[in-house]
């Protein structure tokens, strides 16, 4: 565990040595045990072995941040890590090389980093710890071997699915499309906390049954933060459209049977000020563009469906990776920005006689 100054210095001048490419970080999180989730661990991976740092015990994490910027890094399912890493940094590494998109693009349907350790090494991972307190301190042995574990297989994994690739000819499908993941990261992030109470499934609500939800979920946020528990450990999501529905169509909604008293009545009030509430200040309905009516539009999107299945199946690919459902609706209705939409390989793939 590296914990103090000089021992972070000592791990950056050993990670600049090492070649582009040659590194894996994996992060873990206490998501599950607070209110706001902090990046509590960083484990590390280069030829040479496995270390972890740990940002709690950091007061400056410069040295990191300065490197990442700079390094092409190995990582696998990277999207929620891309978001710790902003949220901490404010930086992303300079490229991430995913080998969850490595495995998906050689046709793994299994492609959970324990199952392809286990494919690969014919090794099984402990999930014990998976939903384990990693803010804890001092942390346990058996937390501190399971989360090298996470790294320690990473780079030799990565040199088969490298090689694998480019005898199927689609290493450059890979970089491409961890290009664009890395991108699409920002974006998402940039846009994560505009309106953070629009959750899914709110789509059928009128503008009351936002407002309902705007409370609600506002209420549920402040409970959560004073009891320092995620949010979820206070209702669902599923709960607050339950209760946004009922408020919608002038309906009650009764609080949780586990809520304790001063809950339930902070809970009660919160819909009495939402009930005094005036409709002018109720949130707007989202802006849904409108597309022209194609007669055709049905039986042009079978045939660009048709024809992406036709391609997966010849691949041995999931159908989703070269293109989603919305992805082919888009193609339907306006083809040629539709297919701009995409990665070029993925256009290549579609547009081919």
């Amino acid at each position: 565990m590296i914990t103090d100054s000089q021992a972070l210095f000592e791990w950056k001048q050993r990670a600049a040595a090492q070649p582009q490419g040659r590194v894996v970080l994996d992060l873990e999180a206490d998501s599950l045990h607070r209110h706001r989730e902090r990046l509590c661990l960083i484990q590390y991976a280069d030829a040479d072995g496995v270390c972890i740092i740990d940002p709690l015990a950091l007061e400056d994490m410069t040295l990191f941040s300065v490197w990442l910027q700079e390094a092409d890094v190995w990582m696998h399912g990277a999207d929620y890590d891309m978001s710790l890493l902003q949220q901490a940094y404010g930086v992303l590494p300079h490229m991430i090389l995913d080998t969850q998109i490595a495995a998906r693009l050689l046709g793994f349907r299994q492609f959970g980093l324990a199952a392809l350790v286990e494919h690969f090494y014919g090794i099984r991972l402990s999930k014990k710890n998976q939903k384990a307190d990693w803010g804890m301190r001092p942390m346990p042995a058996e937390m501190q071997a399971y989360a090298q574990g996470d790294v320690k297989f990473m780079l030799g994994m990565a040199d088969q699915l490298v090689a694998a690739l480019k005898e199927k000819g689609r290493y450059e499908w890979f970089i491409e499309s961890c290009a664009h993941n890395m991108e699409r990261g920002k974006e998402r992030f940039a846009t994560a906390d505009a309106e953070p109470w629009r959750i899914k499934g709110c789509g059928k609500f009128n503008r009351r049954g936002l407002a309902a939800l705007k409370s609600l979920w506002t209420w549920r946020d402040q409970e959560a933060a004073v009891w320092d528990k995620p949010a979820f450990m206070v209702c669902s999501n599923d709960d607050l459209l339950r209760w946004s529905l009922a408020l919608q169509e002038f309906r009650t909604a009764h609080p949780g049977h586990h809520f304790h008293a001063h809950r339930a009545a902070r809970f009660r009030k919160t819909i009495e000020k939402f009930q005094l509430m005036d409709e002018e200040d109720y949130p707007e309905l989202p802006k849904r563009q409108k597309h022209e009516v194609d007669p055709d539009f049905d039986a042009t999107l079978e045939q660009w469906t048709t024809k992406r299945n036709a391609v997966a199946e010849a691949l041995d690919l999931e159908a989703t990776i070269i293109a989603t459902r919305y992805q082919l609706e888009a193609i339907a209705a306006h083809p040629e920005k539709g297919l701009n939409h995409l990665m070029q390989w993925q256009r290549e793939l579609l547009t081919q006689n």
